[in-house]
């Protein structure tokens, strides 16, 4: 045995016995079951048992995050539930304030309009693909008509820009191995009467529509799965559609269809248009962390007060 292996044979067995020795004992004699159920930590199980009330969710994070600090420390099952932990700390950091006190922007579960994730990718009109963070009111892009046909259009703003903003995100992924990221009511394209339906609608074997070989497809949901991530985008274009990732879907969320989100916003494509007949290069300026864009922001205030039943209110 070389003089090397030895010392770190020696030094792992050191480790070993300052590990032994040095922890407390794991509080398994105590609560048997109690402890097997802090080390099945399921953050899904609490959100989807909160069903997007904020206070029980807080409860019941409070609940399973004082479980998992009594009942599990220095435990395997508490080890291996370490991830669930931190994830659920992080959330009940960003969504669990003072009583009384409103629902943080930062809070990924709040009913607020959210869309893309920033690191899936468009397709370009020149045939490249563009991760979806850097895109930009201007650049050029495939879309999706009326007839389900792909053409090219102009990005005409950004509705909404929030690199550094968790949200849940429902993951769609096709039996092609196509997936997509969307908040929960975010609408894709489907291939049935409805022609749309929010991400949190899709289920298993559901028909979606793919970009392939020029041309849409339609393929088969294999699964949706929850997830969260850092940073979301809403680009618009002048149909209301974008294809990302090679799957279609609208620009549009939190109102109760596509096409009536499509007419509620049709003054910001006029006055594009208005304003390219004059050589206007950018008719709505991209602002960097900017959040909801004013105008659409003021349009989503004015319905809020007069029409609040074309908006969705679901949570997840």
């Amino acid at each position: 045995m070389s003089h090397q292996k030895f010392i770190f044979i020696c030094g792992l067995i050191g480790l070993l016995l300052q590990l032994s020795l040095g922890q407390l004992p794991c509080p398994v004699e105590e609560d048997p079951v109690q402890l097997a159920e802090c080390a099945q930590l399921d953050v899904q199980a609490i959100i989807q048992a909160a069903k997007g009330n904020l206070k029980l969710f807080c409860n019941l994070a409070e609940r399973y995050m004082e479980c998992f600090k009594t009942k599990t420390r220095n435990c395997i099952g508490g080890w291996a539930a370490e991830g669930g932990f931190t994830e659920l700390q992080n959330l009940a950091q960003w969504c669990c304030v003072n009583p009384g006190s409103p629902e943080p922007d930062e809070c990924p579960l709040r009913r607020n309009p959210k869309c893309f994730s920033g690191d899936d990718f468009v397709s370009m009109a020149n045939g490249e693909k563009k991760i979806l963070r850097e895109l930009r009111p201007g650049d050029r892009v495939l879309v999706m008509n009326s007839q389900k046909q792909i053409e090219e259009d102009e990005v005409i703003m950004m509705l909404d820009s929030q690199p550094n903003r968790p949200a849940l995100f429902y993951s769609i992924e096709t039996e092609t191995g196509h997936r997509l990221s969307l908040t929960g009511n975010h609408f894709i394209a489907v291939n049935h009467n409805d022609n749309f339906l929010p991400a949190n609608q899709i289920k298993t074997h559901d028909t979606v529509l793919i970009y392939s070989q020029g041309k849409l497809q339609s393929v088969k949901v294999r699964n949706v799965s929850e997830e969260y991530k850092v940073g979301y985008f809403t680009p618009m274009t002048s149909q209301g559609t974008l294809i990302v990732n090679d799957l279609a879907a609208s620009c549009y969320s939190s109102v109760v269809s596509h096409n009536l989100a499509h007419q509620m916003l049709a003054p910001l494509r006029w006055w594009y248009r208005f304003a390219k007949l004059f050589a206007v290069e950018h008719p709505y300026e991209y602002v960097p962390n900017g959040g909801i864009h004013w105008l659409p922001k003021a349009m989503l205030q004015i319905t809020e007060k007069y029409l609040p039943s074309v908006l969705t209110t679901e949570a997840f």
